[in-house]
């Protein structure tokens, strides 16, 4: 069994010392040099590509308006095919034609025309039209006879197709559509306090159809060929 050291050890352990000399130093203890951590070379992760997808945003929270009861009577039927004689939608038009199928690319996709009524135009008000979906009177646009341009689409998984105009030199464009069932739809100003171009045109087609749209790009004021673009889109964020 080890003692435990009494008082007597504690006296004995200095006078042991002197008698080895006063020069004596007892050297001070030094501590061990800790091993520094290394840094770790850090691997470059590689990134992932997202495949890019075309969206559609979802459309606008819209209350429909009641449907006008004079579109669906035979009086505004007789009225709407005279119409269609003055304005024949199956004359050659004026800028030509395109085709598109759902998806296209780019969006929007733009067509250059001139905006105006010509040398013999009609003005749209005196025939007594409505837009079908508005229900709304269309009122003063002076278009030529001819169509501007037509339009065959392929419908597709998008549920719109949006019809717009922009002119170059600040004119107040119209715009006249006969659908692929033969209804009739007019616009002057798009009213939209969210977007830009506050006189330029638009139409959109909910559900649109598959077939052909026939169009006439007019103005307000009787003013002929103002430099203008056609767009078409099926994206809610493209508009004026």
């Amino acid at each position: 069994m080890t003692k435990k050291h009494g008082p007597w050890f504690a006296f004995a352990v200095p006078v042991a010392l002197s008698a080895l000399g006063a020069c004596y130093v007892v050297p001070a203890p030094t501590e061990e040099p800790q091993p520094q951590p290394q840094p770790v070379a850090q691997q470059p992760q590689p990134v992932q590509q997202q495949p890019q997808i075309r969206l559609s945003s979802a459309p606008p929270q819209v209350t429909s308006a009641p449907r006008n009861p004079e579109l669906d009577t035979d009086v505004y039927r007789d009225r709407a095919q005279q119409a269609a004689m003055i304005l024949n939608y199956n004359d050659p038009s004026n800028f030509g034609g395109g085709e598109l199928t759902s998806g296209f690319e780019p969006d929007p996709w733009g067509f250059p025309l001139t905006a105006g009524g010509g040398s013999d135009p009609v003005d749209i008000a005196t025939l007594g039209l409505f837009d079908d979906a508005t229900g709304e009177a269309c009122g003063r646009a002076y278009v030529t006879r001819k169509p501007d341009f037509h339009f065959e689409f392929g419908a597709g998984n998008y549920t719109l197709v949006r019809f717009y105009v922009v002119t170059e030199n600040g004119a107040d464009a119209t715009l006249l559509i006969n659908d692929p069932s033969g209804r009739w739809r007019c616009n002057d100003d798009h009213e939209n306090p969210e977007w830009g171009n506050e006189r330029a045109p638009v139409i959109d087609f909910t559900s649109p159809e598959t077939g052909r749209y026939d169009i006439w790009v007019g103005s307000y004021d009787q003013s002929a060929h103002n430099p203008a673009t056609l767009y078409v889109t099926e994206l809610y964020e493209n508009h004026p």
